[in-house]
């Protein structure tokens, strides 16, 4: 029985009701075809972008990384380079307060002036409580030693060239020497010269000589026995040189030489380098 109108076709179907598929270069462009085509352009095309876009991107942010962590290395050694700036103004700081402080310690022009009215002071201080003049100590000779001439640079001759405080003061301290002599008991001229060696001014006592200026009376008891009294205290005699050390002048700058001179020494040191 049939529907009329539907026709159910039988047998086999002919070639030419066949689809018509493209061919290129030979080949027939099936949808099974054209699927692998279009992957494989896809997957072309994503390795062209991998490598034309993707890969310089990443590698231009790689770099962008690296330039990042160098700068803050940068900034980092910047930092430490400025604290080591720092604590290198720090310790120049130090050492300038620390030189200066030493300087203090050493005689001065200025101190000088005075030294005689100082040493003098430590003398009446001895004296204190003493109204007998007999027994007073006193100052009988406070001279300054004539300076040496200069010396060939041009520097005071009174600077420090011989050793006499040891090679490393030598051309950086000079001396003032003072001839002192005074009288008194022992104890007032032990007293003076204590007193002495705490002035400000670095000072120094060489070639120190005592000795009797008279003999002590001597006094006797009932008994025939000596008796020590304050007129039985023997008077000495001390007389000794005040070394006054000062800061140098630094030695002066070697001219340089003139322009010909130099030329010459300098063609003379290249003959006679060619020479050897």
């Amino acid at each position: 029985m049939t529907v009329g109108g539907d026709y159910i076709p039988t047998g086999e179907i002919n070639e030419s009701e066949q689809p018509n598929y493209p061919v290129v270069f030979g080949i027939s462009l099936t949808p099974l075809v054209q699927g692998i085509l279009i992957a494989a352009l896809g997957l072309a095309g994503a390795g062209w972008l991998l490598v034309n876009v993707v890969q310089p991107t990443w590698q231009r942010n790689q770099e962008l990384r690296q330039d990042i962590r160098t700068k803050e290395q940068q900034l980092a050694d910047q930092g430490e380079v400025q604290r080591q700036i720092d604590e290198a103004r720090q310790q120049l700081q130090e050492a300038k307060q620390l030189q200066a402080d030493v300087l203090k310690l050493f005689a001065s022009e200025e101190s000088l002036d005075t030294l005689l009215l100082d040493v003098n002071e430590r003398v009446q201080a001895a004296n204190a409580r003493i109204a007998d003049p007999e027994r007073r100590a006193k100052l009988s000779k406070f001279d300054l030693e004539a300076p040496p001439p200069p010396l060939p640079d041009g520097r005071p001759g009174d600077v420090i060239t011989d050793g006499s405080f040891g090679s490393a003061v030598n051309d950086r301290l000079r001396r003032r020497v003072y001839n002192v002599e005074m009288e008194g008991s022992f104890a007032q001229i032990q007293s003076i010269i204590r007193n002495i060696e705490r002035l400000q001014p670095l000072l120094v006592v060489q070639n120190f000589k005592q000795e009797l200026v008279e003999p002590p009376p001597l006094v006797l008891s009932q008994q025939g026995r000596p008796v020590a009294t304050a007129a039985s205290e023997p008077r000495l005699r001390a007389s000794f040189q005040l070394v006054a050390l000062m800061p140098a002048p630094p030695p002066p700058a070697p001219a340089p030489a003139p322009e010909g001179e130099q030329g010459t020494q300098e063609g003379t040191g290249e003959a006679t380098g060619q020479s050897q």
